[in-house]
C-alpha cells in the first residue's frame, strides 16, 4: 500500500470528507485469527470515539487484509438517514470490489460512494 498522502485511501477519505460533517475511517488489519469482524470493527468505532460526530454520521470500515473479512459501522444519524438496505448494497458492492480488484481500489471506490452519501445528508456546514 502507498504510504500516507500518496495512498489511493487516504486520498479518497479527503476528497469525500471535504463537503460533509460526516468523518469517515478506515482500519486496515492483518491479524491471523479473525472471528468476528463486525465485532473487531464495533470495538474500534467505540475505541476512536467515532460516536461524538456532532450529527452522529460517522462511519467505520474495517478491513481484514489476511482473512479477507470486512464490516462497515455506521452512526445512528447517517444510518437512520439511508436505511439498512443502502449498508447491505455497500457491503455487497465492497466484497464484489475486493474480488475484482486491488483492495485499496476497493476500499476507495467505497470511500467515494460514502462520501456522495454523507454530502447528500450532511453537507459541511457553510
Amino acid at each position: 500500500m502507498a504510504a500516507g498522502k500518496n495512498s489511493p485511501i487516504v486520498k479518497a477519505l479527503t476528497i469525500a470528507e471535504r463537503k460533509t460533517s460526516g468523518e469517515i475511517r478506515v482500519h486496515l488489519s492483518r491479524r491471523l485469527i479473525e472471528k468476528d469482524p463486525l465485532g473487531r470493527g464495533l470495538a474500534l468505532f467505540d475505541e476512536y470515539k467515532m460516536t461524538q460526530t456532532a450529527n452522529r454520521n460517522a462511519v467505520l470500515i474495517y478491513v481484514n487484509l489476511r482473512c479477507q473479512r470486512f464490516a462497515i459501522i455506521a452512526d445512528e444519524g447517517i444510518h437512520r438517514a439511508v436505511g439498512q438496505m443502502y449498508w447491505e448494497e455497500l457491503a455487497v458492492n465492497l466484497k464484489e470490489d475486493l474480488l475484482s480488484t486491488y483492495f485499496e481500489n476497493a476500499i476507495s471506490l467505497t470511500i467515494f460512494t460514502l462520501g456522495v452519501t454523507l454530502q447528500k445528508y450532511f453537507p459541511v456546514d457553510v
